[in-house]
């Protein structure tokens, strides 16, 4: 695995994805077919591939090709992006925040392109929450656009919503982690496992003493690269999302994936702290959302009121730091996605490369995933090893990385190991000069743009202790 992770601070704070632009009349290298999008954050894409030194002895030349050393010819690349909703639910604010831009995508179709020479098999493709209209999604950040740009141009680049629910064609397998599933520990509490709108009755098939299954589609699992891209912000239930966080959107069926536990944390549940005579009815009878009930509609319905109108409503569906079980799911994606094989069993050995590029040229805080606010950050973070980046966004929002769960917990995996330390190089970037240092020497002033979390983290991920 190779750990390094590099930052760059481009100094720009917005995209312009509104012009053409024509790679070709730039670079040596650059691919010659128009699409709309940002030229200032693709130069700034492209030197940081430069400072990372991938094919390096080319670098300059017209056969200059990133993505050489890592993609091969008849290779199938997966490009990940975050798409997880068509709109911010936050009033009066923009998906700038919430999707991984095009301008971030585009460089990294282009460079795929050159590195498969017309061979292999390129997919855009995520599995959004279910409530996300998809031709909506891929319509605003201009995807559906430039992939059809792409095809016209005669390269063949597919574009695929990996929900099975939206897509009935989608072929997929269930990956089972069984006994190696991080979700293990909680096994005697099965049985409280939620994720709100979906359909718990699957779930609970799926999740159980000794069974630990996930929904994978079949792309996922034929690739020879995944190039993930998520939209780093933070999170109502896991503190904070981003590359590991953002292989949530590779499964198929989000009924796979328990988010929470039903009920107070006395009752062996997660969803909120306290115990409360509402709550807990509320939760109880939310176990039987699958059941198509006017009477199960109305106790919701009633409970949500009295929860809004007595003001006892901070902590809904897990979303606050003592969430146990989201980090336990995360965990487990990231390990089929780096170990499942062709099909779906678990391989001793990695059987993909994976190369994370973060779209942080704004960023989102404060109540994500779905409704943050924008943060203008304007980061770059990219490097082989998932684990170890999300390690330094976590720095770079201001937190303690022993605070989100699933970092800390992915540090000390025995087996399907997502990186080999926890103590790494970091280089960082800013106005042409380059610093490398190690990940547990790194001067936090420099990289932290203090983040507010969600209410539900607030006060324990900005303690001092």
């Amino acid at each position: 695995m190779k750990n390094e992770v590099y930052v760059v601070d481009t100094q720009k704070y917005e995209y312009d994805n509104s012009k053409y632009f024509n790679p070709k009349k730039y670079y040596l290298e650059g691919l010659d077919i128009d699409i709309k999008s940002d030229a200032e954050i693709y130069d700034n894409v492209r030197k940081l591939f430069m400072s990372m030194n991938l094919d390096k002895n080319n670098i300059g030349t017209k056969d200059w090709n990133p993505f050489r050393d890592f993609i091969k010819k008849n290779d199938k690349v997966i490009i990940k992006p975050n798409l997880v909703y068509h709109f911010n639910t936050l009033a009066n604010e923009e998906t700038d925040s919430l999707i991984t831009n095009f301008a971030i995508i585009r460089p990294i179709i282009d460079y795929t392109i050159k590195a498969l020479k017309s061979t292999g098999e390129i997919i855009v493709g995520d599995a959004p929450v279910q409530e996300c209209d998809f031709s909506k999604v891929i319509n605003i950040n201009g995807l559906e656009e430039a992939i059809k740009g792409y095809n016209e141009a005669g390269y063949k680049v597919r574009l695929i919503d990996f929900r099975k629910n939206n897509n009935l064609n989608l072929k997929c397998k269930v990956v089972s982690l069984g006994k190696d599933s991080s979700l293990v520990p909680l096994d005697s509490y099965c049985n409280k496992y939620a994720i709100p709108k979906y359909d718990l009755k699957e779930m609970h098939e799926h999740h159980k003493k000794g069974i630990h299954e996930y929904l994978v589609p079949e792309d996922i699992l034929t690739a020879n690269v995944i190039i993930n891209l998520p939209k780093p912000k933070t999170h109502r239930k896991a503190g904070m999302t981003a590359c590991l966080k953002n292989f949530i959107g590779i499964s198929s069926k989000k009924e796979y994936i328990p988010h929470h536990r039903i009920g107070s944390v006395s009752c062996n549940g997660d969803e909120f702290p306290e115990k409360n005579i509402i709550k807990e009815v509320k939760a109880s009878v939310r176990k039987y959302s699958y059941k198509n009930s006017k009477v199960i509609s109305l106790i919701v319905g009633g409970c949500s009121f009295l929860e809004k109108k007595l003001k006892i409503n901070k902590y809904i569906d897990g979303g606050w730091y003592g969430n146990d079980t989201l980090w336990r799911a995360i965990l487990d994606i990231n390990k089929l996605v780096l170990y499942a094989d062709k099909d779906g069993n678990m391989s001793k050995r990695p059987k993909r490369i994976i190369f994370n590029l973060t779209d942080m040229i704004i960023s989102g805080e404060k109540e994500g995933p779905l409704a943050p606010s924008s943060k203008k950050v304007g980061f770059l973070i990219a490097g082989f090893n998932s684990l170890n980046i999300d390690s330094i966004i976590c720095k770079v929002m201001g937190f303690k990385d022993c605070k989100i769960k699933y970092i800390i917990n992915g540090y000390d995996l025995k087996k399907y190991k997502l990186s080999n330390s926890n103590v790494f190089d970091v280089v960082i970037i800013k106005d042409g000069a380059t610093k490398k240092c190690k990940s547990n020497k790194i001067n936090l002033n420099e990289l932290n743009k203090k983040f507010i979390p969600s209410d539900g983290w607030i006060d324990y991920l900005l303690e001092e202790k």
